[in-house]
């Protein structure tokens, strides 16, 4: 059963007033075999290059039609050699990936099976889940703080913010860490990311200023090459950091986990090379007794699903746990005991 027809749809991003954050475009795959098997993918839509995406994946279809579906491990190596040149952005990975994954979902439609158990199985019976509260938008820290304790009413037990992401100072942002903690209590574990300040001597002040509230981790506070930057961190801070969201393959991997730098990374399996890269990754993580928790934000339901059945075989994974916190807090709501940290999905035949 070979490939005989790729598509691309692209979904455009809408501002969304009343929403909480505005809608980002996604980049869909749909991949057509020669026994008429359909299979859909998708890609990492880097911010204002979706449709650099979609010319990827045209141009990269090109060289694959006739190929095995089988051959998922093709694809990235038909993306680095023969198209790329050995010369490959994120935008080409980011188009292997969603063709690897349309394949791996044809696949498993054809044999009836999910495709998790092509990759060897789960090694877990749970996912840990945490809310992503992410935005553009202006809030204060009132309306951050009512949101995220909105999503631990709703069964989250962790969440992530962004509290710098608008240009704040140190200090605004401590403030609207504080009013989260508060909001949400000390069981709740909160994850920050800062996205990539050019200053290390800023992001260490961010750290110190956001230990006592018991932070999970940082993320992001440099562009994930700069293992140097990473590493002056490191030293000078017990607050664990994250990143590798924008990274691809295992070669763009090697120099971070090599660096020591980082205890948590967080590869996308729409931009890392796919489902057969994101495990290689997670392997070369696990060497480092580095943990993994997949990144998913930048995909939707097509990009879920791929990247839940990569998480239920990874066997070290980060989910942000509270840590312990100094600040007091009085008038928390309770975590409910509900399934979106305890994810069990039923995975029907071919889900990617």
């Amino acid at each position: 059963m070979k490939i005989a027809r790729i598509e691309t749809f692209l979904i455009p991003g809408a501002p969304r007033p009343d929403a909480w954050c505005s809608r980002i475009p996604y980049v869909f795959v749909r991949l057509e075999t020669s026994c008429g098997v359909i299979g859909w993918g998708e890609g990492y839509t880097f911010t204002y290059r979706e449709r650099v995406l979609v010319t990827m994946i045209q141009a990269l279809a090109e060289h694959l039609i006739g190929v095995e579906i089988s051959q998922t491990r093709s694809v990235l190596h038909i993306a680095q050699n023969a198209f790329g040149e050995q010369q490959t952005g994120s935008d080409v990975v980011a188009a292997a990936s969603a063709i690897e994954i349309a394949m791996w979902d044809a696949l498993g439609k054809a044999l009836n099976t999910p495709v998790l158990n092509f990759v060897g199985g789960p090694v877990h019976d749970r996912i840990d889940l945490y809310a992503n509260i992410w935005t553009k938008k202006p809030h204060t820290s009132a309306d951050i703080a009512r949101y995220a304790a909105n999503q631990i009413n709703a069964g989250f037990k962790a969440i992530k913010i962004y509290p710098y992401r608008l240009g704040e100072t140190v200090a605004e942002g401590a403030e609207k860490v504080r009013a989260v903690r508060e909001a949400i209590g000390p069981g709740a574990g909160i994850a920050i990311d800062i996205w990539r300040f050019p200053d290390t001597d800023i992001a260490l002040e961010i750290c110190r200023s956001l230990e006592p509230f018991g932070i999970s981790w940082i993320e992001d506070p440099f562009d994930p090459r700069e293992t140097y930057a990473y590493t002056r961190l490191a030293t000078q801070t017990d607050v664990p950091m994250m990143t590798g969201e924008t990274l691809n393959t295992g070669f763009g991997f090697a120099p971070l986990l090599e660096s020591g730098a980082v205890t948590l990374i967080n590869p996308d399996v729409c931009a890392a090379g796919g489902i057969l890269e994101m495990y290689a990754i997670a392997r070369a993580a696990a060497e480092k007794s580095v943990r993994v928790s997949p990144h998913n934000y930048n995909s939707m339901t097509v990009g879920l699903a791929a990247t839940i059945a990569v998480a239920f075989g990874i066997p070290i994974m980060a989910a942000p746990m509270p840590a312990k916190t100094s600040v007091q807090v009085s008038s928390a709501p309770p975590i409910p005991d509900r399934p979106l940290m305890a994810w069990k999905p039923a995975m029907p035949a071919g889900s990617a």
